[in-house]
């Protein structure tokens, strides 16, 4: 089994995403939402950034203003928008073509995800699910991943949602059966917000990687 598309987010050292480069993984996550503890803020140069080859760079927002969107995206070299708040297709329809973009929807499991994520499908270009709360930003909390068995997407997605290291042979099951494009990991990798344990990155990697 090829181990699936991984992308770690929370991202707020640039060395880190380096380390992530040598690792192989695919997408680096940047958070743009300040009450976050992960917020990128001044942590990381954007020129710095924007000049790092060799990983995708994905910026999270959470309704912010398009104009600081595409700001950003201009500034750290952004591949992909991430949509972490509660943004219209109209929205989305302003950053088509500037990036990559992935719409995310909070869930616990028991929706109809396929009617939900309809009216993006023209405007996005793969969602993202993540486990449901009143604040916004990862919970590090599962959902019912069964939700998304039985629905019909038009676009591919990235499952998330309190991934930890423990989690690779749950996987290995769900992802035989389902057409997951990525895996989103972000605080069970973690010895302090925004700063990633390597070595736990590297082992779950492996782990993924073999049947």
């Amino acid at each position: 089994m090829n181990r699936p598309l991984v992308k770690v987010c929370g991202m707020t050292q640039l060395e880190q995403v380096a380390e992530l480069i040598e690792l192989g993984v695919d997408y680096a996550g940047f958070i743009f939402y300040a009450p976050s503890p992960r917020y990128v803020g001044t942590k990381i140069d954007p020129a710095a950034l924007k000049q790092q080859k060799g990983i995708k760079k994905a910026g999270v927002f959470v309704n912010a203003p398009v104009e600081d969107v595409r700001e950003r995206i201009a500034a750290y070299g952004l591949d992909v928008v991430q949509l972490h708040g509660d943004e219209s297709p109209e929205y989305c329809s302003r950053l088509q073509g500037m990036a990559e973009l992935v719409k995310v929807f909070r869930v616990a499991g028991d929706e109809d995800v396929a009617l939900i994520t309809k009216p993006y499908v023209p405007v996005a270009d793969a969602f993202l699910f993540d486990t449901k709360a009143q604040a916004y930003g990862g919970t590090g909390k599962k959902f019912d991943w069964s939700g998304l068995q039985k629905a019909t997407l038009e676009r591919p997605y990235f499952l998330s949602g309190g991934i930890g290291p423990d989690d690779a042979a749950a996987l290995h099951s769900f992802l035989k059966d389902n057409n997951v494009y990525a895996l989103d990991v972000n605080s069970k990798f973690e010895t302090a917000p925004g700063i990633k344990d390597m070595e736990l990155l590297a082992t779950f990697l492996s782990r993924l990687g073999n049947k």
